[in-house]
């Protein structure tokens, strides 16, 4: 790879990393002030639109921009997700009332919907199996690294300056985005370019291999979020800590999930990487409802290693199995797949707590509600492998 073409990439890289990184801050920095925010803005009933606006937009969008950036390539949808996303960004802070706050973070979904497509199409078109391998990864590892630092972001200006401010703590990176965009891959727009082709969506639903890595990633999504959001509730109900403690101890699953994503990159050529990531999640989750912290710590990072290998190379198993030019599609499904998961997975495995049981029963059954769909996952995973090899 000669120099111009090096430079190429790592802009590419800094800029899609730095894109998702940006997104990855706004999530937690968000669900940290979203209470003092439905307070100043005198709409406590519309608190789960905070988050719900913002994933319904992005995943209605997806298969729309993933669409366009395979046909127009990923530069232009890229420049365009990341004019929504500051955009919204930039209206919310003086937002008068919660639906035109509301109205700003569906903008910002919007241009979510398409960075995604568009950041990994770019790193499928740019980089060979296993560079693409260790981009995905790293991906990932920002995206990690934004969440947590994001909830303290959020927390300080909270009760320091003010949420309004604090919002714009991410535009650096969409800028540095900005700017590094054109080295992303472009391609001359075809002919009634802007028509929507429902058919087309549909046609890599079809490949069989395709679903069933979009049904793993649905998995992944459920088993992920499911973790974050009832081992808080282990670590206060069982054990007695209080909020800010359980938070704590929530470190070891967030440490995990980020050596497990910087990891992935350097185990796509071993054949059982797969399989055992999601083995060890299988075992780790139920050790979460043991009584002893230690081990609880232990086995959340267990479980956050083994969630944070599969997804960085579940996207380069989806690439590969699609045909070179439905990249950013083949993207979309993946992340429609998480989405869904996360989206469905996780207030479903909430009728647990609703069931009138005894808490630690229920949470019992979460816990091992998720280990079960792990096992799943380590199935579909076996089964994928055993299908490619043959």
């Amino acid at each position: 790879m000669n120099t111009r073409n090096t430079r190429n990439t790592r802009h590419t890289l800094t800029a899609t990393a730095s894109g998702m990184a940006a997104s990855g801050i706004m999530q937690t920095l968000l669900a940290n002030a979203t209470p003092r925010i439905v307070d100043e803005l005198a709409a406590p009933e519309l608190y789960g639109l905070v988050a719900g606006s913002y994933l319904i937009a992005s995943t209605v969008t997806l298969p729309l921009f993933a669409q366009y950036a395979d046909r127009l390539g990923p530069q232009r949808i890229f420049v365009i997700g990341h004019l929504c996303f500051v955009i919204g960004t930039i209206a919310m802070v003086p937002a008068p009332s919660m639906p035109a706050f509301i109205a700003a973070r569906i903008m910002q979904g919007v241009g979510a919907g398409a960075i995604a497509p568009a950041a990994l199409a770019s790193l499928g078109l740019l980089l060979d199996e296993q560079a693409r391998a260790r981009a995905f990864s790293q991906l990932a590892v920002a995206q990690v690294v934004a969440n947590v630092v994001g909830g303290p972001i959020g927390g300080w200006f909270t009760d320091g300056p003010g949420w309004r401010p604090g919002l714009l703590t991410v535009l650096p990176l969409s800028l540095t985005s900005l700017l590094l965009a054109t080295s992303l891959p472009t391609a001359e727009a075809p002919p009634q370019w802007w028509r929507v082709s429902l058919r087309e969506q549909f046609d890599l639903w079809r490949i069989r291999s395709l679903r069933r890595l979009a049904g793993i990633a649905a998995l992944v999504g459920m088993v992920s979020l499911g973790l974050l959001t009832y081992a808080p509730l282990v670590l206060q109900s069982l054990h007695g800590l209080k909020a800010t403690t359980a938070g704590w101890l929530l470190a070891p699953a967030l440490v995990g999930i980020g050596l497990g994503t910087a990891t992935s990159g350097r185990l796509t050529d071993h054949r059982w990487t797969r399989p055992v990531s999601w083995a060890l999640a299988t075992c780790c989750l139920p050790l979460v409802l043991l009584p002893h912290l230690g081990v609880v710590a232990i086995a959340l990072m267990g479980a956050g290693v083994g969630i944070g290998i599969t997804f960085p190379l579940l996207l380069l198993d989806i690439q590969t199995a699609a045909p070179h030019d439905r990249l950013a599609q083949a993207g979309a499904m993946a992340q429609l797949g998480r989405n869904a998961g996360a989206g469905l997975g996780v207030p479903a495995l909430s009728l647990w707590l609703l069931a009138g049981m005894p808490t630690s029963r229920a949470l019992a059954a979460v816990f091992l509600t998720m280990s079960l769909a792990a096992v799943i996952g380590l199935a579909a995973a076996l089964r994928h492998r055993s299908k490619e090899s043959a």
